[in-house]
């Protein structure tokens, strides 16, 4: 196998036989295993802050197989390595995207995600899977690329549930997840007022 760019969670390894790529997810001695984030309403009321932290084992299988169901880069847990250093994972042989805003909005569009309204301190989008909200982040160059039939698709993102407390705490946030629950389901987005919440007397 032939060692590829390592990124920031784990070292991938291309199978150009079998046309296949492995990533070797690193099990760190504090439990971290890949990267996941924390989202908490900022302290001035204005917005959300994320702050990047490693994740446990749990949590990045989980995000692995929610991006798997989402329509994302197909990806299989292959298992824990017999020393137990690492989680294995293995995807199909990705190729290089061709424009990378164009090939990332289709991407998207692939997963049904919708882009986020509520202010973050950095572009996310809300992703609804497995009965929930999620907010996904982090689709930098190396994230987007081309897949056999040569359609844009996602291999790797940050990805984070959305707790009900925090989605009912701001409006536009729980109307984005509403948004991507209906695109999830097939259903048409809501109706709404754009000016339901504004007065008059601010006009």
């Amino acid at each position: 196998m032939s060692p590829l760019k390592t990124g920031a969670e784990a070292s991938p390894f291309a199978d150009t036989d079998w046309q296949v790529v492995y990533k070797l997810f690193p099990l760190h001695a504090s439990g971290g295993l890949g990267k996941t984030f924390e989202i908490e309403p900022c302290p001035d009321g204005q917005g959300f802050e994320m702050t990047v932290r490693d994740a446990v084992l749990i949590e990045t299988m989980e995000k692995l197989i929610v991006l798997h169901d989402a329509g994302a880069h197909p990806t299989e847990l292959v298992g824990i390595d017999e020393q137990g250093d690492y989680l294995v994972v293995k995807q199909p042989l990705a190729y290089p995207y061709q424009d990378l805003d164009e090939d990332r909005l289709i991407a998207l569009e692939r997963i049904r995600a919708v882009p986020c309204r509520a202010r973050f301190r950095r572009t996310v989008w809300i992703l609804w899977e497995h009965e929930q909200a999620w907010v996904l982040s982090d689709l930098h160059p190396g994230n987007i690329m081309r897949d056999a039939d040569d359609q844009p698709t996602i291999i790797d993102a940050l990805l984070s549930p959305l707790p009900p407390a925090l989605i009912q705490s701001d409006r536009l946030l729980a109307e984005d997840v509403e948004d991507a629950r209906a695109l999830r389901e097939d259903r048409p987005p809501a109706t709404r007022d754009v000016f339901a919440l504004i007065s008059d007397d601010d006009l």
